[in-house]
Protein backbone atom coordinates (compact mmCIF):
# COMPACT_ATOMS: atom_id res chain seq x y z
CA UNK A 1 0.00 0.00 0.00
CA UNK A 2 2.88 2.34 0.77
CA UNK A 3 4.42 1.56 -2.60
CA UNK A 4 1.18 2.45 -4.41
CA UNK A 5 0.96 5.71 -2.50
CA UNK A 6 4.59 6.49 -3.27
CA UNK A 7 4.12 5.71 -6.97
CA UNK A 8 1.10 7.99 -7.28
CA UNK A 9 2.86 10.72 -5.30
CA UNK A 10 5.77 10.53 -7.72
CA UNK A 11 3.47 11.17 -10.68
CA UNK A 12 1.72 14.00 -8.84
CA UNK A 13 5.14 15.65 -8.48
CA UNK A 14 5.76 15.08 -12.20
CA UNK A 15 2.43 16.78 -12.96
CA UNK A 16 3.35 19.74 -10.74
CA UNK A 17 6.74 20.04 -12.45
CA UNK A 18 4.96 19.91 -15.81
CA UNK A 19 2.79 22.90 -14.82
CA UNK A 20 5.83 24.62 -13.26
CA UNK A 21 7.66 24.48 -16.59
CA UNK A 22 4.47 25.44 -18.45
CA UNK A 23 4.29 28.70 -16.50
CA UNK A 24 8.04 29.18 -16.88
CA UNK A 25 7.94 29.13 -20.66
CA UNK A 26 4.73 31.09 -20.95
CA UNK A 27 6.58 33.82 -19.04
CA UNK A 28 9.38 33.58 -21.60
CA UNK A 29 7.09 33.52 -24.65
CA UNK A 30 5.01 36.57 -23.76
CA UNK A 31 7.77 39.02 -24.64
CA UNK A 32 7.95 37.72 -28.20
CA UNK A 33 4.19 37.52 -28.64
CA UNK A 34 3.87 41.13 -27.50
CA UNK A 35 6.92 42.29 -29.45
CA UNK A 36 5.14 44.35 -32.10
CA UNK A 37 2.81 46.32 -29.76
CA UNK A 38 5.60 46.78 -27.19
CA UNK A 39 7.96 48.18 -29.81
CA UNK A 40 5.16 50.40 -31.09
CA UNK A 41 4.04 51.72 -27.69
CA UNK A 42 7.55 52.28 -26.34
CA UNK A 43 9.00 53.41 -29.71
CA UNK A 44 11.74 50.76 -29.62
CA UNK A 45 14.10 49.92 -32.47
CA UNK A 46 14.92 46.25 -33.27
CA UNK A 47 18.27 46.74 -31.56
CA UNK A 48 16.61 48.03 -28.38
CA UNK A 49 14.07 45.21 -28.34
CA UNK A 50 16.90 42.74 -28.87
CA UNK A 51 18.47 44.17 -25.71
CA UNK A 52 15.20 43.54 -23.87
CA UNK A 53 15.28 39.93 -24.98
CA UNK A 54 18.90 39.50 -23.96
CA UNK A 55 18.42 41.24 -20.59
CA UNK A 56 16.42 38.23 -19.43
CA UNK A 57 19.68 36.23 -19.33
CA UNK A 58 21.88 38.75 -17.50
CA UNK A 59 21.42 37.04 -14.09
CA UNK A 60 20.02 33.80 -15.46
CA UNK A 61 23.31 31.90 -15.33
CA UNK A 62 24.54 33.29 -12.01
CA UNK A 63 21.24 32.52 -10.32
CA UNK A 64 21.23 29.04 -11.79
CA UNK A 65 24.63 28.20 -10.31
CA UNK A 66 23.81 29.63 -6.88
CA UNK A 67 20.53 27.76 -6.62
CA UNK A 68 22.17 24.62 -7.98
CA UNK A 69 24.65 24.50 -5.13
CA UNK A 70 21.86 25.40 -2.71
CA UNK A 71 19.98 22.33 -3.96
CA UNK A 72 22.73 20.16 -2.48
CA UNK A 73 21.67 21.31 1.00
CA UNK A 74 18.16 22.82 0.79
CA UNK A 75 14.99 20.91 -0.09
CA UNK A 76 13.87 21.53 -3.64
CA UNK A 77 10.32 22.15 -2.38
CA UNK A 78 11.35 25.46 -0.81
CA UNK A 79 13.61 26.48 -3.69
CA UNK A 80 10.89 25.88 -6.27
CA UNK A 81 8.35 27.82 -4.18
CA UNK A 82 10.73 30.78 -3.97
CA UNK A 83 11.33 30.80 -7.71
CA UNK A 84 7.64 30.69 -8.63
CA UNK A 85 6.90 33.50 -6.17
CA UNK A 86 9.53 35.67 -7.88
CA UNK A 87 8.04 34.94 -11.32
CA UNK A 88 4.62 36.08 -10.14
CA UNK A 89 5.90 39.20 -8.41
CA UNK A 90 7.81 40.62 -11.39
CA UNK A 91 4.83 40.41 -13.77
CA UNK A 92 2.66 42.90 -11.89
CA UNK A 93 4.79 46.06 -12.46
CA UNK A 94 4.23 45.57 -16.21
CA UNK A 95 0.46 45.88 -15.87
CA UNK A 96 0.60 49.69 -15.62
CA UNK A 97 2.70 52.43 -17.19
CA UNK A 98 5.94 50.92 -18.53
CA UNK A 99 9.23 52.45 -19.62
CA UNK A 100 12.19 50.76 -21.29
CA UNK A 101 14.25 50.71 -18.04
CA UNK A 102 11.33 49.17 -16.10
CA UNK A 103 10.77 46.56 -18.81
CA UNK A 104 14.45 45.61 -18.75
CA UNK A 105 14.55 45.53 -14.93
CA UNK A 106 11.55 43.18 -14.77
CA UNK A 107 13.01 40.88 -17.41
CA UNK A 108 16.35 40.77 -15.57
CA UNK A 109 14.56 39.87 -12.31
CA UNK A 110 12.45 37.26 -14.10
CA UNK A 111 15.59 35.74 -15.59
CA UNK A 112 17.15 35.51 -12.13
CA UNK A 113 14.08 33.63 -10.95
CA UNK A 114 13.86 31.35 -13.96
CA UNK A 115 17.56 30.51 -14.32
CA UNK A 116 17.46 27.57 -11.87
CA UNK A 117 13.95 26.42 -12.87
CA UNK A 118 14.60 23.59 -15.33
CA UNK A 119 17.53 21.92 -13.55
CA UNK A 120 15.73 22.12 -10.20
CA UNK A 121 12.55 20.70 -11.74
CA UNK A 122 14.56 17.79 -13.14
CA UNK A 123 16.45 17.34 -9.87
CA UNK A 124 13.13 17.20 -7.96
CA UNK A 125 11.77 14.67 -10.47
CA UNK A 126 14.85 12.44 -10.32
CA UNK A 127 14.34 12.09 -6.56
CA UNK A 128 11.25 9.98 -7.31
CA UNK A 129 12.58 7.68 -10.08
CA UNK A 130 15.53 5.35 -10.61
CA UNK A 131 17.90 6.12 -13.48
CA UNK A 132 16.46 3.52 -15.87
CA UNK A 133 12.92 4.86 -15.33
CA UNK A 134 13.62 8.58 -15.78
CA UNK A 135 13.18 8.99 -19.55
CA UNK A 136 9.37 9.27 -19.60
CA UNK A 137 9.05 11.50 -16.48
CA UNK A 138 11.82 13.73 -17.86
CA UNK A 139 10.05 13.97 -21.20
CA UNK A 140 6.78 14.91 -19.48
CA UNK A 141 8.46 17.67 -17.47
CA UNK A 142 10.19 18.96 -20.58
CA UNK A 143 6.88 19.01 -22.43
CA UNK A 144 5.62 21.41 -19.79
CA UNK A 145 7.97 23.93 -21.38
CA UNK A 146 6.69 23.15 -24.85
CA UNK A 147 3.07 23.21 -23.72
CA UNK A 148 3.66 26.56 -22.05
CA UNK A 149 4.64 28.10 -25.35
CA UNK A 150 1.95 26.12 -27.16
CA UNK A 151 -0.83 27.54 -24.99
CA UNK A 152 0.80 30.95 -24.72
CA UNK A 153 0.54 31.47 -28.47
CA UNK A 154 -3.25 31.66 -28.89
CA UNK A 155 -4.24 32.60 -25.34
CA UNK A 156 -1.79 35.44 -24.75
CA UNK A 157 -2.27 36.68 -28.31
CA UNK A 158 -6.03 36.81 -27.65
CA UNK A 159 -5.44 38.91 -24.53
CA UNK A 160 -2.99 41.18 -26.35
CA UNK A 161 -5.33 41.80 -29.31
CA UNK A 162 -8.65 42.10 -27.44
CA UNK A 163 -7.33 43.90 -24.36
CA UNK A 164 -3.65 44.92 -24.39
CA UNK A 165 -0.24 43.47 -23.70
CA UNK A 166 -0.36 44.65 -20.08
CA UNK A 167 -3.25 42.24 -19.46
CA UNK A 168 -1.12 39.29 -20.59
CA UNK A 169 1.45 40.02 -17.87
CA UNK A 170 -1.33 40.37 -15.27
CA UNK A 171 -2.73 36.92 -16.08
CA UNK A 172 0.71 35.32 -15.93
CA UNK A 173 1.38 36.88 -12.54
CA UNK A 174 -1.91 35.54 -11.14
CA UNK A 175 -1.25 32.03 -12.47
CA UNK A 176 2.24 32.01 -10.95
CA UNK A 177 0.86 33.01 -7.56
CA UNK A 178 -1.76 30.22 -7.68
CA UNK A 179 0.88 27.59 -8.50
CA UNK A 180 3.02 28.72 -5.58
CA UNK A 181 0.15 28.31 -3.14
CA UNK A 182 -0.76 24.86 -4.49
CA UNK A 183 2.86 23.69 -4.38
CA UNK A 184 3.23 24.72 -0.76
CA UNK A 185 0.25 22.46 0.03
CA UNK A 186 1.09 19.30 -1.95
CA UNK A 187 4.81 19.57 -2.76
CA UNK A 188 7.07 16.84 -1.35
CA UNK A 189 10.68 15.61 -1.48
CA UNK A 190 11.56 12.23 -3.00
CA UNK A 191 14.23 9.90 -1.62
CA UNK A 192 15.07 7.72 -4.64
CA UNK A 193 18.74 7.66 -5.59
CA UNK A 194 20.12 9.05 -2.32
CA UNK A 195 23.40 7.38 -3.08
CA UNK A 196 26.30 7.85 -5.45
CA UNK A 197 25.26 7.59 -9.10
CA UNK A 198 28.66 6.28 -10.13
CA UNK A 199 29.49 2.58 -9.67
CA UNK A 200 29.86 1.56 -5.99
CA UNK A 201 33.56 0.85 -6.34
CA UNK A 202 34.22 4.55 -6.54
CA UNK A 203 34.54 4.56 -2.77
CA UNK A 204 33.57 8.22 -2.46
CA UNK A 205 30.41 10.30 -2.52
CA UNK A 206 32.17 13.28 -4.12
CA UNK A 207 34.09 13.91 -7.33
CA UNK A 208 36.21 17.09 -7.45
CA UNK A 209 34.62 19.69 -9.71
CA UNK A 210 37.91 20.12 -11.54
CA UNK A 211 37.41 16.52 -12.70
CA UNK A 212 33.82 17.08 -13.74
CA UNK A 213 34.47 20.27 -15.68
CA UNK A 214 37.01 18.53 -17.95
CA UNK A 215 34.91 15.43 -18.62
CA UNK A 216 34.03 15.14 -22.36
CA UNK A 217 30.44 14.04 -21.76
CA UNK A 218 29.73 16.94 -19.43
CA UNK A 219 31.48 19.35 -21.80
CA UNK A 220 29.32 17.99 -24.62
CA UNK A 221 26.19 18.60 -22.56
CA UNK A 222 27.24 22.21 -21.98
CA UNK A 223 27.93 22.71 -25.69
CA UNK A 224 24.58 21.32 -26.84
CA UNK A 225 22.69 23.16 -24.11
CA UNK A 226 24.38 26.38 -25.29
CA UNK A 227 23.28 25.69 -28.85
CA UNK A 228 19.74 24.78 -27.78
CA UNK A 229 19.43 28.01 -25.81
CA UNK A 230 20.78 29.98 -28.77
CA UNK A 231 17.83 28.80 -30.84
CA UNK A 232 15.33 29.03 -27.97
CA UNK A 233 16.23 32.55 -26.87
CA UNK A 234 16.26 33.87 -30.43
CA UNK A 235 13.02 32.02 -31.11
CA UNK A 236 10.87 33.22 -28.26
CA UNK A 237 12.10 36.80 -28.81
CA UNK A 238 11.90 36.99 -32.60
CA UNK A 239 9.87 34.12 -34.15
CA UNK A 240 6.44 35.74 -33.58
CA UNK A 241 7.67 39.04 -35.00
CA UNK A 242 9.18 37.15 -37.98
CA UNK A 243 5.83 35.52 -38.71
CA UNK A 244 4.18 38.93 -38.83
CA UNK A 245 6.86 41.22 -40.25
CA UNK A 246 8.99 38.74 -42.21
CA UNK A 247 6.37 36.35 -43.62
CA UNK A 248 3.38 38.72 -43.61
CA UNK A 249 0.91 36.75 -41.49
CA UNK A 250 -1.87 38.81 -39.83
CA UNK A 251 -1.66 39.47 -36.08
CA UNK A 252 -4.61 37.19 -35.32
CA UNK A 253 -2.88 34.19 -36.95
CA UNK A 254 0.56 34.67 -35.39
CA UNK A 255 -0.39 33.11 -32.05
CA UNK A 256 -1.75 29.93 -33.65
CA UNK A 257 1.17 29.56 -36.03
CA UNK A 258 3.64 30.09 -33.20
CA UNK A 259 1.82 27.37 -31.25
CA UNK A 260 2.08 25.09 -34.27
CA UNK A 261 5.82 25.69 -34.45
CA UNK A 262 6.20 24.93 -30.76
CA UNK A 263 3.74 22.02 -30.77
CA UNK A 264 5.86 19.93 -33.12
CA UNK A 265 8.32 19.55 -30.24
CA UNK A 266 5.83 17.44 -28.26
CA UNK A 267 5.61 14.38 -30.56
CA UNK A 268 9.28 14.69 -31.52
CA UNK A 269 10.46 14.70 -27.88
CA UNK A 270 8.10 11.95 -26.78
CA UNK A 271 9.10 9.77 -29.74
CA UNK A 272 12.79 10.36 -29.09
CA UNK A 273 12.29 9.57 -25.40
CA UNK A 274 10.38 6.37 -26.21
CA UNK A 275 13.01 5.17 -28.68
CA UNK A 276 15.81 5.99 -26.25
CA UNK A 277 14.17 4.07 -23.42
CA UNK A 278 13.56 1.05 -25.64
CA UNK A 279 17.21 1.04 -26.66
CA UNK A 280 18.24 1.32 -23.00
CA UNK A 281 16.06 -1.68 -22.07
CA UNK A 282 17.71 -3.67 -24.86
CA UNK A 283 21.11 -2.95 -23.28
CA UNK A 284 22.20 -0.57 -26.05
CA UNK A 285 24.93 1.76 -24.86
CA UNK A 286 23.89 5.10 -23.45
CA UNK A 287 26.30 6.72 -25.87
CA UNK A 288 23.96 5.65 -28.67
CA UNK A 289 20.58 5.69 -26.89
CA UNK A 290 21.10 9.14 -25.37
CA UNK A 291 24.27 10.71 -26.79
CA UNK A 292 23.68 10.20 -30.52
CA UNK A 293 19.92 10.60 -30.00
CA UNK A 294 20.46 14.23 -28.99
CA UNK A 295 23.49 15.18 -31.12
CA UNK A 296 22.45 14.04 -34.59
CA UNK A 297 19.08 15.88 -34.49
CA UNK A 298 20.91 19.11 -33.58
CA UNK A 299 22.96 18.86 -36.77
CA UNK A 300 19.81 18.01 -38.73
CA UNK A 301 18.10 21.09 -37.26
CA UNK A 302 20.85 23.29 -38.68
CA UNK A 303 20.45 21.80 -42.16
CA UNK A 304 16.67 22.25 -42.06
CA UNK A 305 16.93 25.86 -40.90
CA UNK A 306 18.86 26.68 -44.06
CA UNK A 307 15.53 26.33 -45.87
CA UNK A 308 14.40 29.66 -44.38
CA UNK A 309 17.20 31.42 -46.27
CA UNK A 310 15.92 30.19 -49.67
CA UNK A 311 12.95 31.15 -51.86
CA UNK A 312 10.60 28.66 -50.21
CA UNK A 313 6.98 29.76 -49.72
CA UNK A 314 5.94 31.06 -46.32
CA UNK A 315 4.21 27.82 -45.27
CA UNK A 316 7.33 25.74 -45.92
CA UNK A 317 9.45 28.21 -43.97
CA UNK A 318 7.10 27.74 -41.03
CA UNK A 319 7.66 23.98 -41.33
CA UNK A 320 11.43 24.57 -41.30
CA UNK A 321 11.14 26.69 -38.14
CA UNK A 322 8.96 24.03 -36.47
CA UNK A 323 11.36 21.15 -37.21
CA UNK A 324 14.38 23.23 -36.24
CA UNK A 325 12.77 24.21 -32.95
CA UNK A 326 11.79 20.62 -32.12
CA UNK A 327 15.07 18.93 -33.01
CA UNK A 328 17.30 21.58 -31.43
CA UNK A 329 15.53 21.22 -28.06
CA UNK A 330 16.39 17.53 -27.54
CA UNK A 331 19.48 18.48 -25.47
CA UNK A 332 17.04 19.80 -22.85
CA UNK A 333 15.65 16.27 -22.56
CA UNK A 334 18.75 14.09 -22.85
CA UNK A 335 21.34 16.45 -21.35
CA UNK A 336 20.05 16.12 -17.76
CA UNK A 337 19.75 12.34 -18.21
CA UNK A 338 23.38 12.12 -19.30
CA UNK A 339 24.45 14.34 -16.41
CA UNK A 340 22.45 12.13 -14.03
CA UNK A 341 24.43 9.12 -15.27
CA UNK A 342 27.84 10.68 -14.82
CA UNK A 343 27.67 12.88 -11.72
CA UNK A 344 27.29 11.77 -8.09
CA UNK A 345 23.80 12.20 -6.67
CA UNK A 346 25.08 14.65 -4.06
CA UNK A 347 26.51 16.88 -6.81
CA UNK A 348 23.82 16.34 -9.43
CA UNK A 349 21.72 19.39 -8.53
CA UNK A 350 24.77 21.64 -8.67
CA UNK A 351 26.01 20.27 -11.96
CA UNK A 352 22.59 20.40 -13.59
CA UNK A 353 22.53 24.08 -12.65
CA UNK A 354 26.10 24.66 -13.84
CA UNK A 355 25.28 23.02 -17.18
CA UNK A 356 22.16 25.12 -17.65
CA UNK A 357 23.85 28.30 -16.49
CA UNK A 358 26.80 27.91 -18.86
CA UNK A 359 24.47 26.98 -21.70
CA UNK A 360 22.16 29.91 -21.17
CA UNK A 361 24.99 32.40 -21.65
CA UNK A 362 23.85 32.06 -25.26
CA UNK A 363 20.69 33.91 -24.31
CA UNK A 364 22.65 37.05 -23.48
CA UNK A 365 23.92 37.34 -27.04
CA UNK A 366 21.46 35.60 -29.40
CA UNK A 367 18.41 37.93 -29.18
CA UNK A 368 20.56 41.07 -29.26
CA UNK A 369 22.62 39.75 -32.18
CA UNK A 370 19.47 38.83 -34.08
CA UNK A 371 18.09 42.32 -33.41
CA UNK A 372 21.32 43.87 -34.70
CA UNK A 373 21.20 41.79 -37.90
CA UNK A 374 17.54 42.70 -38.49
CA UNK A 375 18.15 46.41 -37.87
CA UNK A 376 21.29 46.55 -40.01
CA UNK A 377 19.86 44.77 -43.08
CA UNK A 378 18.30 46.53 -46.05
CA UNK A 379 15.01 44.72 -45.46
CA UNK A 380 13.46 42.92 -42.48
CA UNK A 381 13.33 39.63 -44.39
CA UNK A 382 17.02 39.86 -45.27
CA UNK A 383 17.89 40.52 -41.64
CA UNK A 384 16.09 37.38 -40.53
CA UNK A 385 17.81 35.36 -43.26
CA UNK A 386 21.21 36.51 -42.01
CA UNK A 387 20.25 35.54 -38.46
CA UNK A 388 18.97 32.10 -39.44
CA UNK A 389 22.08 31.43 -41.52
CA UNK A 390 24.23 32.20 -38.48
CA UNK A 391 22.14 29.81 -36.35
CA UNK A 392 22.62 27.06 -38.94
CA UNK A 393 26.38 27.56 -38.86
CA UNK A 394 26.28 27.02 -35.10
CA UNK A 395 23.93 24.03 -35.07
CA UNK A 396 25.54 21.81 -37.72
CA UNK A 397 29.13 21.51 -36.41
CA UNK A 398 27.98 21.43 -32.78
CA UNK A 399 25.75 18.43 -33.46
CA UNK A 400 28.56 16.43 -35.00
CA UNK A 401 30.93 17.45 -32.22
CA UNK A 402 28.38 16.20 -29.70
CA UNK A 403 28.43 12.72 -31.24
CA UNK A 404 32.14 12.56 -30.50
CA UNK A 405 32.00 14.02 -26.99
CA UNK A 406 28.97 12.31 -25.41
CA UNK A 407 30.09 8.94 -24.02
CA UNK A 408 28.68 8.44 -20.49
CA UNK A 409 30.00 4.89 -20.06
CA UNK A 410 33.55 6.05 -20.72
CA UNK A 411 33.04 9.09 -18.50
CA UNK A 412 31.84 7.00 -15.55
CA UNK A 413 34.84 4.69 -15.81
CA UNK A 414 37.23 7.62 -16.14
CA UNK A 415 35.78 9.49 -13.16
CA UNK A 416 35.76 6.31 -11.07
CA UNK A 417 39.40 5.64 -11.89
CA UNK A 418 40.46 9.19 -11.10
CA UNK A 419 38.51 9.15 -7.85
CA UNK A 420 40.08 5.85 -6.80
CA UNK A 421 43.54 7.23 -7.56
CA UNK A 422 42.85 10.38 -5.57
CA UNK A 423 41.52 8.34 -2.65
CA UNK A 424 44.65 6.18 -2.62
CA UNK A 425 46.86 9.26 -2.69
CA UNK A 426 44.93 10.77 0.20
CA UNK A 427 45.16 7.51 2.14
CA UNK A 428 48.93 7.25 1.58
CA UNK A 429 49.56 10.91 2.54
CA UNK A 430 50.88 11.48 6.09
CA UNK A 431 48.24 12.65 8.55
CA UNK A 432 48.40 16.25 9.75
CA UNK A 433 47.87 15.01 13.30
CA UNK A 434 50.71 12.45 13.22
CA UNK A 435 53.10 14.78 15.07
CA UNK A 436 55.35 15.57 12.13
CA UNK A 437 57.80 13.47 10.11
CA UNK A 438 59.92 10.76 11.70
CA UNK A 439 63.66 10.97 11.87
Amino acid sequence: MVQIHSRWRAWIIVAMMFVFMLINFADKAVIGLAAVPIMRDLALTPQQFGMVGSSFFVLFSISGVLFGFAANKVKTKWLLALLSAVWAAVQFPLTGAVSLPLLIACRVALGAGEGPAYPLAMHATYKWFENEKRNIPSAIVQQGATTGMLLAGPLLTFLIIHYDWHCAFLVLGAIGALWTILWMVIGAEGTVGERHSLPPSTGTLHVPYRRLITDPTLLGCVLLTFVAYTVLSAGFTWFPAYLRLGLGYPAGDVGWIFSLIVGVSIPVSLLASYLSQRLTRRAVSSRLSRGVMTSLPVAAAGLILLGTTTELEAGMKVVCLALTSALSQLPFLFGPLLIGEVTPTGQRGAWLAINTSLGTVAGIFAPALMGHLIGAANTTSAGYQHGFLLLSCILIPSGFLGIWLLNPEKSRCSLRRKSDEENRQNADAPSCSSGGSSR
